[in-house]
């Protein structure tokens, strides 16, 4: 079994909206739309068996673009939403917003668990976690003992996630066993693709991150 992270490409329009199926305009015509074909071509030969999406539209316009001609449905999901800040201060202008924004940056990291700024890094982590492992478990993938167990079949899964940078960090964390931390331990690039793999020991699997070379292969192990 392997799951597949995909960050979203470059966007287009406002960030929270919420389309229906397909989407059209939600990836920005110069850059976004094109990554999101290489990332097509990137993954053409990695099998899907089943596709989840944030339902911001860049996210699933991603997923559309990168699944293209294989027939299979993109299962949106609210709790792959981006890092959710305060309602009050997603409503000032951008000069505004972003100015908030460097204050908060000029903090202690462990100052930022929780701050007036939005959702906590616990809230995020509360709100991810136990929703994907339950979109796991309807795939006969079952969180146990430290790794997972798998009915029968359930191995041969390929998941396909497309989400955000921040969303993103806190699922590889959480499937790494890594501890919450409210400044993320990856950094997603555009179209950045994450792959975890399963190994079984004992019947139990435990998930590992692929990290692929750039450079061409010599066929060493």
């Amino acid at each position: 079994m392997q799951i597949v992270l995909v960050r979203h490409a470059q966007m287009a329009g406002d960030p929270y909206i919420c389309p229906e199926s397909p989407v059209k305009g939600c990836l920005s015509e110069d850059a976004g739309v094109g990554q999101a074909e290489r990332a097509h071509a990137a993954l053409k030969d990695t099998p899907v068996t089943a596709a989840f999406s944030s339902p911001y539209g860049r996210a699933v316009q991603t997923a559309e673009i990168v699944l293209r001609g294989r027939g299979l449905r993109v299962k949106t999901l609210d709790f792959l939403k981006e890092w959710l800040p305060d309602h009050g201060i997603r409503r000032l202008p951008t000069h505004e917003y972003e100015a908030l924004m460097k204050r908060n940056d000029e903090r202690f990291v462990e100052e930022t668990w929780k701050t007036e700024m939005g959702e906590g890094c616990f809230e995020m982590y509360a709100r991810i976690c136990p929703a994907f492992l339950s979109e796991l478990a309807a795939l006969g993938v079952h969180h146990r003992m430290g790794g997972y167990i798998f009915e029968n079949g359930a191995e041969k899964h390929s998941i396909a996630v497309f989400a955000h940078g921040g969303s993103l960090n806190v699922l590889l964390s959480f499937l790494l066993g890594l501890p919450p931390f409210p400044l993320g331990r990856f950094q997603f690039a555009l179209t950045g693709i994450a792959m975890l793999r399963f190994k079984e020991r004992k019947g139990i699997h435990y998930p590992s991150l692929v990290i692929p070379a750039h450079h061409a292969s010599g066929g060493g192990r």
